[in-house]
């Protein structure tokens, strides 16, 4: 049935391409469908074509994808309007999306494919899939989709799109290759626009978005979806340039400025960011965007040779020409960094950023054809958690092939050609922490490994840490270390002393370089992202509550869209409700602040994040509590759920440094017709003793 299904849907585009010729339309777009195997079911999109595709039958095109945003189609991405044709005439002040398609594939030699992140069967959009009244049901599949009740929830939108991709390239005249492709969107679409260019970089060659959202969304296979936030999509991203686009009058102002800002640090020149002048969350400037990625198609480029990953929950998946299997017992996160011919990165999280290194998972790699064929390969793993090392050798298929097992708690895997004697030396920072925070007017250091993942000994080793950021010293820039064996590993504990003048700034992130020398020739370069912090004023038990599977009445919570304080009941954790930390129990924190963002925010409690649980001996965060927000168009708050060993001596004080968040809607902010947020951070530390229970 599938090949009658496609061959009839290209015949019907033929058609349709074949009569606007003929009769002179001037229309330059057209719907169409096709079947989609991962959806089952027909997908529709719409297809604008360049000036002259039907007279220069020779001629190739690159393709721009577009995903519209909530309560979008691939039509249009207004929430009531039926299209974009009538324009001006059905009295639409946002921009009109159909017109300016159109007209820059009338002036430029591109293709533009808008595609459909509805939803298909869901209620009640069945019997009304052309005229379902929006806001029923988010599209792309990421926040239903952990149901596994409903057969109709669960779509995997990289294959959908793996599959419109092959159904272009197939039906028109596409230059069918990564560097000739881009994707774009807006809001949710702009958010999932990311998501799909990491997970099918081997197809995208640059990527874009309008004013994305900020939401944490859930993605993976049907049941074992696992959270990625979207500040986090840039790990995914290494290689592929990008560009923002934020709009001056978006609701998700903060969003954008803190995405702004981690990939600037992250990706310097990689990364381009446009300011458009438009009072609203929308696509505003879109010949901008789009003349973006015409320029990075006359400029072919590769990220073959080293490059990053990130698969949320899927047991097996494929990046580029390597395959990876994973069998573990709960859903996470497999993390590669650094992945390279000689060397790679992999481990597994149950959250990121900096949640727990899975323990008990085993990955199995199959590389692509990139060694000598029948080579003999002397493999030397670094475990990440355990701090030990362990060796394989292996031979290469004749395909030139390696494939190798690697247990949990997360690697660095050095590459060796036994024949090829050579150090390689890689910095793993303890607890493999990506975030660091570092107070003001406080001596901050870092705990690290120097690791030799190499066959050969290493000599005359300096590493020096370097920073563009003018509010940060460092007292001790440089370490040098005399040699370092193969499968040998030196630890340094407070190491550099950084020494923070002052904060911008508490949405504020920068980065220190630390480069790796082997006789005066730098071989590594690892970038540390750190965010400064206001000093922290320590707090009393009065400003602090303790949810330990309890529930607290006329509690005092400051809600930004009216901006007012009104009385809540709280609930969470685990243990016995007695509001004391007990061993063995989970918690969630609030903590008072005497004025949040907001004017009206007075003496309100919020939720909390624990910064420093890696130096806290009888405390960790396994996992975190994710709360949306109804007044911030999907945003979501964070907490960490805290549990407490029950081997934490009753004797033995625990020094928590919390983290805190506060909203405000400036309504009057003379820029927008929207709502604004602002948004800051509090920083608190709380001395805190256990009580035993007493039998």
């Amino acid at each position: 049935m599938l090949p009658n299904i496609n061959l009839i849907s290209r015949f019907v585009i033929l058609c349709c391409i074949l009569l606007m010729s003929a009769s002179g339309i001037s229309q330059n777009y057209l719907d169409a469908s096709f079947y989609s195997d991962a959806f089952e079911t027909e997908r529709w999109y719409r297809i604008y074509l360049p000036k002259n595709y039907r007279d220069t039958k020779h001629l190739q095109y690159p393709v721009v994808y577009y995903f519209h945003g909530y309560g979008g189609r691939y039509k249009w991405d207004a929430y009531a309007l039926e299209d974009d044709v009538h324009y001006p005439e059905n009295g639409r002040r946002e921009p009109p999306f159909v017109m300016e398609w159109s007209r820059y594939v009338q002036s430029n030699d591109a293709i533009i494919v808008t595609w459909d992140g509805y939803e298909p069967n869901l209620h009640p959009g069945k019997r009304k899939r052309e005229g379902i009244p929006y806001g029923s049901c988010p599209p792309y599949d990421y926040t239903r989709a952990h149901d596994t009740k409903d057969h109709h929830w669960g779509w995997d939108y990289r294959i959908h799109f793996r599959e419109l991709v092959d159904h272009i390239d197939k039906t028109y005249r596409t230059i069918p290759d990564r560097n000739h492709r881009a994707i774009t969107g807006l809001s949710m679409g702009g958010l999932t626009a990311q998501y799909i260019a990491g997970q099918n970089k081997d197809l995208i060659g640059s990527v874009s978005s309008f004013d994305p959202a900020d939401n944490f969304p859930l993605y993976g296979p049907k049941g074992r979806q696992v959270v990625w936030p979207n500040l986090e999509m840039y790990r995914a991203l290494s290689g592929i340039p990008s560009r923002l686009t934020m709009t001056d009058g978006d609701w998700l102002k903060v969003n954008d400025w803190k995405l702004k800002r981690i990939y600037q640090t992250v990706y310097g020149k990689a990364f381009d960011f446009h300011l458009a002048s438009y009072p609203n969350h929308w696509a505003a400037d879109i010949s901008q965007q789009l003349d973006f990625h015409m320029h990075l198609f006359a400029k072919p480029s590769d990220i073959t040779s080293s490059w990053n990953h990130i698969c949320p929950g899927f047991d097996r998946f494929q990046v580029w020409d390597y395959s990876f299997a994973v069998e573990r017992h709960d859903p996470a996160l497999t993390i590669l960094e650094d992945m390279q011919e000689d060397q790679m990165k992999i481990y597994c999280r149950y959250f990121i950023p900096d949640g727990p290194i899975v323990p008990d998972e085993q990955t199995t790699v199959k590389t692509g054809p990139r060694y000598e064929a029948a080579s003999i390969h002397n493999l030397i793993l670094y475990n990440l958690s355990s701090g030990t090392f362990s060796r394989q050798n292996i031979e290469s298929t004749h395909e030139g092939e390696l494939k190798f097992s690697i247990p949990g708690g997360g690697h660095l895997i050095g590459i060796n050609r036994r024949d090829h004697k050579r150090p390689l030396l890689k910095i793993a920072i303890d607890h493999n922490q990506t975030y660091h925070y570092f107070e003001e007017g406080e001596s901050m250091h870092l705990d690290f490994h120097v690791v030799n993942i190499g066959n050969a000994i290493a000599h005359d080793i300096e590493i020096t840490a370097t920073t563009i950021d003018p509010d940060l010293q460092i007292a001790e820039p440089s370490i040098q270390l005399k040699k370092l064996r193969p499968h040998q590993a030196r630890a340094f504990k407070g190491a550099f002393n950084f020494h923070l003048r002052t904060h911008r700034d508490t949405t504020y992130i920068s980065s220190i370089d630390l480069i790796t020398t082997i006789q005066g020739e730098p071989i590594d370069t690892q970038k540390i992202l750190f965010h400064p912090t206001p000093t922290s004023p320590t707090i009393t038990m009065s400003d602090l509550l303790i949810l330990d599977g309890r529930r607290v009445d006329s509690v005092p919570i400051y809600q930004q869209g009216p901006n007012k304080v009104v009385l809540k009941s709280l609930s969470g954790g685990k243990g016995n409700g007695n509001g004391i930390i007990n061993p063995g129990e989970e918690v969630l924190l609030y903590v008072r602040l005497a004025q949040g963002m907001g004017p009206n925010d007075q003496n309100t409690f919020h939720r909390t994040t624990l910064l420093n649980h890696y130096d806290l001996p009888y405390a960790t965060v396994e996992r975190l509590h994710y709360l949306e927000r109804t007044n911030q168009a999907g945003m979501t708050s964070v907490a960490s759920v805290i549990s407490i060993s029950k081997d934490w001596p009753e004797d033995e004080p625990m020094h928590m440094w919390l983290k805190t968040e506060s909203l405000f809607n400036d309504k009057d902010d003379p820029t927008s017709n929207a709502t604004i947020y602002q948004e800051k951070y509090d920083y608190r530390r709380v001395k805190l003793s256990v009580r035993k229970i007493q039998k």
